[in-house]
């Protein structure tokens, strides 16, 4: 975004006799029909997945027409891979969590392994390993060609296996029963993860076999092709080479046209907002500064978001710790001889882990808007500060709740209702039915206090003495404010026995259009607010701003949500959409480091006094995480002839936390610090408060820098080069971590992890002394000493 401090003219895009009070109209119906036209493109993509889908036979059976298990069965062994919380230890068709296996690539191993038995002994009465190279040759030439044959009859609803695949399906039970069951728990769980308990979703019968099944199925779902097609199901994912999957040629076209659009939509968005002055203006005098005075008087709900920040830091503080933990499970079990697996395995802190940062992202965010409403407002509307406290007390219990269903799910106390109160089993999606409907209805009241606020001011719009801009500033905000819970709303739709395919699609929704997609529209919109606020930047410049920087990250993401379909079962038509607008996606984001240097300067170039050096600090470092974290590891990974072999790798990870934490996680502090400095007194912000906050940035910049790109980066390279080499099963196999590179890799990871932690502690320490000196409420003076937001000065 352009610094100048007298900038030229703002060139308009509507023709010179478009109303004076309409100055955004082709910025607002661009923005328009981009969403409707991204939307529609998902909402038709979603509604041909049950076209798409791979079928669930009801039963499947030998060649003789004996039943081998049911649907019943299969949906049973889907219900305990969920309530078993394995999504949050390894992954399903590549989704889930990465200490442990790929379920799917390994099952296919697996039962290519039986087949090759299975023939070894019927065509040449020996054991596999004793047969010569040319007859091993011939038999995985011939089971290639086996697997690849569709023998599912859609008039019956029967899928048919030969008699290979049967003695497959046995060495898939067998393998399962021997990991869970027979030997030591799989590094990370505890012993016995498998709960033989049957209610909801589940059948009578062993639950490792109809575990066995379900992975099984995914494994038929990944190699044998869809009718009239020459791919399979899962557009030849996993990398198997015995069995045939191979990356398919789409792949590697669709990457260097997405490419190709890349350079092309660089430069064309760089032109068009250059030539249309589509950037932030700032609005200060470097000779005559008019700071912020963040010493007025609040009101009573201004004084009671001081509790949230606090809830914000513990919550920050356990995510840490939890995220330390998983780590350490990829060296070793224990934790300095204690068992501790037994107590807290893997797969539930690995739930912890992600639900407290949601939470505490989340919390931020209420904890701010709700300080903003009097702020808006002018004063404090009647018996806000109790809808305060009811809100923080139903956050705390839907935390504290979901956790501890959690818990006894993944460790299998939990039995009836266990995917109501328990753990659901989708990974982001952990907390139970219960608890989700609890958190939408928690975002819903802070809507609620928020329409307090926002609507009698959008009310004033044409009233003399009005600024309409910041009515529209106003309005964008509460738009993107109610899209939160409303999004979120897409977690309803998946249950137990949904589809992989339909179940995954949704699941994305929250993953990437709530949690990329919907967080970064409010975050660039409470930014703009908040530089207007603070006198930083001009009305108008900024939501033409806005409007520009929206068009780009919703035109781009929605349909860039598509690099997440390629291989769950869905058609490839993803391939191509996802490809493109995956590589467009960057865009926007690198054009935010522009928008970082300017947050930087606001805040070197108002001098020594300027209150808010602590949020534009980490404003800044958003903006380059934006680029780096979100942009340039987004883009490595979601290349569709990158993504065929890493998918599930350590890069993953990598662009999470560098996503997550880097943008998410660095606003959500800086807006935490903004609400702060107001509702606390003067003294509270010393030199050495200040000091202590810039050590705390850098601190978490330089941790989160050396555990992405000096830990997870060359770690997930030499895993994507084992899966290149030996098949994408063999780099998920835990025994890859046990290479004395990747425990070099694993262990120099902890400096990195403790800088970061030491961030995190310096940041709660400013914290707790800032909310013991909190401003005393004064809600006659506020509304004294306070002007109505978008009243002209």
């Amino acid at each position: 975004m352009a610094t100048d401090l007298h900038p030229p003219r703002e060139v308009t895009l509507d023709p010179p006799d478009s109303p004076p009070h309409r100055p955004y109209r082709r910025l607002a119906t661009t923005l328009l029909i981009t969403l409707v036209a991204a939307f529609s493109v998902l909402i038709a993509g979603g509604l041909a997945i049950f076209h798409n889908e791979a079928p669930r036979p009801q039963q499947v059976v030998d060649s003789s027409g004996v039943t081998m298990f049911t649907k019943s069965q299969l949906i049973s062994g889907q219900a305990v891979y969920e309530r078993s919380g394995l999504a949050d230890y390894g992954t399903f068709l590549g989704n889930g969590s990465y200490l442990g296996p790929d379920y799917t690539a390994e099952a296919l191993h697996v039962a290519l392994g039986g087949m090759h038995r299975y023939y070894a002994q019927h065509l040449y009465g020996h054991s596999w390993d004793s047969l010569s190279k040319e007859q091993q040759g011939g038999i995985e030439g011939r089971v290639k060609q086996e697997v690849r044959v569709n023998r599912y009859n859609s008039g019956t609803d029967t899928l048919t296996l030969t008699p290979a695949q049967v003695a497959g399906l046995d060495a898939v039970r067998s393998y399962y029963h021997d990991q869970f069951v027979s030997g030591k728990a799989p590094q990370g769980l505890k012993n016995a993860p498998i709960s033989q308990k049957t209610s909801d979703y589940l059948v009578d019968g062993d639950k490792v076999n109809q575990l066995a099944e379900y992975f099984f199925w995914g494994a038929w779902i990944s190699t044998t092709n869809r009718p009239h097609s020459d791919t399979t199901y899962t557009n030849n994912w996993p990398y198997e080479p015995a069995s045939g999957n191979t990356m398919p040629a789409s792949a590697m076209t669709w990457t260097a046209i997405s490419v190709a659009l890349l350079v092309l939509g660089l430069g064309a968005v760089i032109w068009f907002q250059r030539r249309y002055d589509l950037d932030t203006k700032l609005s200060f005098d470097l000779e005559h500064p008019q700071l912020p005075d963040p010493d007025k008087p609040i009101t009573t709900s201004q004084r009671k978001t001081g509790k949230y920040f606090l809830l914000i830091m513990l919550l920050f503080g356990a995510q840490i710790l939890c995220g330390e933990l998983l780590a350490h499970y990829y060296i070793e079990d224990g934790f300095l001889g204690l068992p501790i697996q037994n107590l807290l395995p893997f797969n539930v802190a690995k739930s912890w882990h992600l639900q407290l940062a949601i939470f505490w992202i989340a919390t931020a965010w209420l904890g701010a808007a709700a300080y903003m409403v009097p702020r808006l407002l002018g004063r404090e509307p009647r018996r806000q500060g109790r809808l305060i406290d009811v809100l923080f007390y139903s956050l705390i219990f839907v935390v504290v709740g979901s956790l501890i269903g959690e818990w006894l799910s993944m460790m299998g106390k939990g039995n009836k209702g266990w995917w109501l109160w328990g753990a659901t089993g989708w990974e982001y999606l952990e907390l139970g039915k219960v608890w989700q409907f609890l958190f939408i209805a928690a975002m819903g009241l802070w809507v609620f206090i928020l329409l307090r606020g926002f609507l009698p001011a959008m009310r004033r719009a044409g009233t003399p003495g009005i600024n309409t801009d910041r009515t529209r500033l106003t309005t964008m905000l509460l738009i993107s404010a109610v899209a939160i819970p409303g999004f979120y709303l897409a977690s309803l739709f998946i249950l137990p026995n949904s589809h992989v395919t339909y179940a995954d699609y949704w699941r994305w929704w929250i993953v990437h259009l709530w949690v990329e997609g919907i967080f970064e529209c409010f975050a660039v919109i409470l930014i703009g607010w908040l530089m207007v606020d603070l006198k930083l930047a001009t009305s108008r410049s900024t939501i033409r701003a806005l409007y520009f920087q929206l068009i780009l990250l919703m035109g781009t993401g929605v349909v860039g949500i598509g690099h997440h379909y390629f291989w769950i079962g869905d058609n490839s038509i993803w391939i191509p959409l996802g490809a493109c607008f995956s590589a467009l996606e960057v865009v926007p984001l690198c054009l935010l480091v522009w928008e970082a240097w300017t947050h930087y300067r606001a805040y070197r170039e108002n001098g020594a006094q300027f209150p808010y050096k602590g949020t534009f600090m980490f404003l800044a470092s958003m903006g380059v995480w934006n680029a780096v974290g979100a942009g340039a590891t987004g883009f490595l990974i979601n290349a569709p002839a990158i993504n065929y072999f890493e998918h599930g790798t350590q890069w993953t990870p990598a662009h999470a936390h560098a996503a997550m934490a880097g943008v998410y996680a660095f606003f959500s502090i800086a807006i935490m610090l903004y609400a702060l400095r107001n509702i606390s007194r003067r003294q509270a912000w010393s030199e050495k408060t200040e000091a202590w906050i810039r050590r705390s940035c850098w601190a978490l910049n330089i941790g989160l820098a050396g555990m992405v790109f000096v830990s997870l980066m060359p770690l997930g390279f030499i895993q994507l080069a084992d899966a290149v080499a030996n098949g994408y099963w063999h780099a998920r196999m835990t025994s890859f971590y046990d290479s004395t590179l990747a425990k070099v890799l694993l262990w120099g990871r902890m400096p990195w992890d403790l800088i970061f932690t030491a961030g995190v502690v310096m940041l709660l320490g400013v914290v707790i002394h800032v909310v013991r000196n909190l401003k005393p409420a004064q809600d006659h003076e506020m509304a004294e000493s306070h002007q109505q937001w978008d009243k002209v000065e």
